[in-house]
């Protein structure tokens, strides 16, 4: 899944909380996002593997 897609929908589900989805810190490797007190961290690639993006989704839905 690419990147940008996979922070639209991230920021959908936000939304659809009422809440936002905040960018905590950019490290090296990984952009790490926080929603409702649940930490995000989004590989720093155009690319990202489905079963990472599937469990960032789940991670962001469970917030």
């Amino acid at each position: 899944m690419q990147k940008r897609i996979l922070l639209q929908k991230l920021r959908r589900i936000a939304v659809d909380k009422g809440a936002d989805l905040e960018l905590a810190r950019q490290g090296a490797r990984h952009e790490v996002y926080i929603l409702r007190g649940v930490s995000l961290p989004v590989p720093r690639h155009r690319e990202i593997a489905e079963g990472t993006a599937e469990a960032l989704i789940k991670a962001a839905e469970g917030a």
